[in-house]
């Protein structure tokens, strides 16, 4: 491969020869694959053809922030043959998140491979789904996804090549052959993994979800899964969903202390059965979801906090549960707690803190109101 070429002529050139992507491809992988038909470096290859620096270009995730003028850019260098748009991660802004720019590391990950996918296509190449933090098993071979180098542990770096030598299907570090890493099948315990994966890539896709009889746009329902991630992993909120033969993963996930956001905590094959969970929370809806949090004791203070903005539907659903309560405040008399103990009484309804909020509307699982010792 050419290195270290500095031909000025070259960025007044189009590209010589114009790959066409394949299904599903990042533009990193197509660019890479573009400079390699042009036997050049894909560093080499960017600071002649686009005269843009290869550790300003690679390092800052071409994928999602390459800005309008860099895209026609591009686009004029294959004579407009290519949408380069539709090759980026942008593409999952309003499904994902609202905007893909707004910590763009909650819901896209390091890039993945699945080993069988590389060795079966005669090209071998990088998909965008494997950028989604939800994407974790491949569809295709039911096999867990590698998110670094089987020998060396490192994250992929497609765009660096082994001594300057080996394509992208090798370790940039070690020179390990990544079609040759063993496929890690899916135990048919928890073959429900990838039926959750499926729906939350199918929300994905749709851009909502029904619950009930309420479609929710896809972004306002996974901004609660950075909530319910750290209710799971740092709060031990576990009751309920510890009966779910996913939560056996999760329990035993190494958790790093990175700064990452916290669904990302543990590692792919963690972060699959945390969202596997999360999405059996939101099974039989809401059912489910008010199982947990009666069970886990749970306050609406508790389901909402450090939430920067909670979407309504959420808000509503987790109020009829468990009603928000006036901090400081005494919001019922001991004459109305003694009438409502005689009427569940009455009516044959178990006298709990559920049936006590559910019935005067102040939650009695709240240490501010002073209602527990009722």
């Amino acid at each position: 491969m050419i290195k270290k070429l500095n031909n000025p002529v070259l960025k007044q050139k189009n590209f010589l020869i114009i790959p066409i992507p394949f299904e599903d491809e990042t533009l990193t992988s197509w660019l890479v694959r573009t400079a390699y038909a042009h036997k050049t470096h894909p560093h080499t290859f960017v600071n002649q053809y686009l005269d843009f620096r290869h550790y300003s270009f690679f390092t800052t995730e071409p994928d999602i922030t390459l800005d309008e003028h860099m895209i026609k850019t591009i686009e004029q260098k294959t004579n407009n043959k290519i949408d380069i748009k539709k090759l980026m991660l942008k593409t999952y802004s309003g499904y994902l998140q609202e905007n893909i720019f707004d910590n763009p590391n909650m819901f896209l990950s390091k890039m993945k491979f699945c080993p069988v996918c590389l060795r079966e296509n005669k090209v071998p190449y990088f998909r965008k789904t494997w950028r989604i933090a939800f994407y974790n098993i491949c569809h295709k071979h039911k096999c867990h996804m590698y998110e670094e180098c089987l020998e060396c542990k490192s994250k992929l770096d497609i765009s660096s090549m082994y001594t300057n030598k080996l394509t992208y299907e090798f370790c940039h570090k070690c020179g390990f052959d990544l079609k040759k890493a063993r496929r890690l099948p899916l135990h048919r315990k928890y073959k429900s993994t990838i039926v959750y994966q499926n729906k939350i890539l199918n929300v994905v896709k749709n851009g909502y979800i029904q619950l009930d009889d309420k479609p929710i746009y896809s972004f306002l329902f996974f901004k609660v899964f950075a909530k319910l991630s750290k209710l799971i992993l740092l709060d031990s909120k576990h009751k309920f969903i510890d009966k779910h033969p996913l939560y056996k993963i999760v329990k035993h996930s190494t958790q790093s202390n990175t700064n990452h956001p916290i669904n990302k905590r543990v590692n792919s094959r963690g972060q699959s059965a945390l969202y596997g969970l999360i999405m059996y929370i939101f099974d039989n809806y809401p059912c489910n979801l008010k199982e947990y949090i009666i069970e886990n004791k749970l306050t609406h203070y508790d389901m909402t906090d450090e939430m920067k903005y909670v979407p309504f539907w959420y808000d509503n659903i987790v109020n009829k549960i468990t009603p928000r309560y006036i901090p400081h405040s005494m919001t019922v008399t001991k004459e109305e707690v003694k009438a409502a103990k005689k009427h569940l009484k009455s009516i044959g309804k178990e006298i709990n803190k559920a049936n006590l909020t559910k019935l005067l509307g102040c939650n009695f699982y709240s240490i501010y109101n002073g209602l527990k010792s009722y």
